[in-house]
């Protein structure tokens, strides 16, 4: 019987290539998108090509309460489910003095406040019997799709690395809750990957120099989501609570990159 995953913000990018990476090893898919149903749609096509089940629905998580009804239309078309990736996320390039309210509150219900309520939905369904029922027969998996931003300050976008240290947090302590009942949480930390929110295209992954990464060029979505299906299978049992850069060495590179930015950006007398 095939496994069953649900993935945020799956109609292009990172979540278009977790769909078909999944499915390519045995699940049966649902992904949703927030505006463009075409570019969901083909990545249904492109599921379905792998031979997996592909089930699209439309979330608009700037309204976080819209969650759990979409959720639970996906569980139950779906058969059930076994795995969420939490994926949907936006940027807004906003500091400080900037950041106005507004904005603060809508990057937080898409990238924090959305996430939390798809994934406590998606544990109402994996555990039936809550959170003090039995442990689960078969393996169950969370996975965050965080940034590097998670633990690296973001020099142009102060609300971006807000939201994502925030689902570094939930990572952990969700870890703590549902490691016990068989369902592991981690995160997984992209850097600089080829996708519309960077204004990339998948084939445009090595086309520009990048010289604060050792990797010297962007990631590509399919690197993305083959650490995803890693930590999605039965074989990372004994993985949880951690996050897992998937950045071409940028983290490692941070002192470098904070020298460039100091040179970049403020005078010789700060």
């Amino acid at each position: 019987m095939s496994r069953k995953a649900m993935i945020t913000g799956g109609s292009t990018g990172i979540g278009r290539s977790t769909a078909i990476a999944l499915a390519k090893s045995g699940h049966d898919v649902a992904v949703t998108y927030a505006t463009s149903d075409a570019e969901a749609r083909e990545t249904a096509r492109l599921v379905e090509a792998e031979g997996g089940r592909c089930i699209v629905k439309q979330l608009d998580l700037t309204s976080p309460e819209t969650a759990n009804p979409c959720v639970d239309e996906m569980v139950d078309e779906l058969g059930g489910l076994d795995v969420v990736v939490s994926n949907a996320g936006v940027m807004v390039n906003q500091k400080m003095p900037d950041i106005d309210l507004e904005t603060a509150r809508r990057i937080f219900n898409i990238n924090t406040f959305g996430a939390i309520m798809v994934i406590q939905r998606g544990v109402h369904h994996m555990l039936p019997d809550g959170m003090n029922g039995d442990l689960r027969d078969t393996p169950g998996r969370v996975i965050v799709v965080t940034s590097v931003h998670e633990e690296i300050a973001s020099p142009v976008d102060t609300l971006y690395t807000m939201t994502k240290h925030a689902l570094g947090g939930l990572v952990k302590c969700l870890s703590l809750d549902l490691t016990p009942l068989n369902i592991t949480v981690n995160a997984v930390a992209p850097g600089e990957i080829a996708t519309p929110m960077n204004d990339m295209e998948a084939e445009e992954f090595d086309d520009t120099k990048r010289p604060a990464i050792p990797a010297r060029r962007a990631g590509h979505p399919d690197e993305v989501a083959a650490v995803i299906n890693f930590l999605a299978s039965d074989q990372c049992g004994f993985v949880t609570g951690v996050r897992w850069p998937v950045d071409g060495g940028f983290e490692a590179a941070t002192p470098l990159a904070a020298s460039g930015y100091r040179e970049a950006y403020l005078d010789d007398s700060s």
